[in-house]
């Protein structure tokens, strides 16, 4: 059987999934964007680490649109940090992600059944050989 190559689809787009993870896990508490950025692995869309400019630039993009706020935290011994809180608008867009990922798993889960069956074929037509 022929070695398979690592697939570059571990790797590929993830930046996709930053917008609404941004959002979920500004749903638990209000976060800095390092702390953000410490906690997306938990989600699992990503193997590998978050580059820090794309998160703040979903942030910045996030806040011009009304879907977060972002305050200046003074506590503490070390520089003043920004404090990310998610808004009203932003709990409505997530409800929107949510729709248009559960139309994705539901296509993704499709696709899986029609190449599983695909592999179920092949592995028939090589046990009859």
């Amino acid at each position: 059987m022929p070695k398979r190559k690592k697939c570059s689809c571990y790797s590929q787009r993830q930046n996709r999934w930053l917008e609404p993870s941004v959002l979920l896990l500004l749903m638990d508490q209000p976060c800095h964007g390092y702390e953000i950025m410490a906690r997306l692995p938990e989600l699992g869309f990503s193997q590998t680490p978050v580059d820090a400019g794309a998160v703040y630039r979903i942030l910045r993009h996030l806040e011009e649109n009304g879907f977060v706020i972002s305050t200046w935290d003074v506590s503490g011994s070390g520089p003043a940090r920004r404090q990310y809180t998610i808004t009203d608008d932003g709990r409505n867009h997530l409800l929107l992600w949510a729709d248009v990922l559960e139309q994705r798993r539901q296509a993704i889960e499709a696709f899986l059944n029609r190449m599983h069956g695909k592999f179920a074929e092949f592995v028939d037509e090589i046990h009859r050989t």
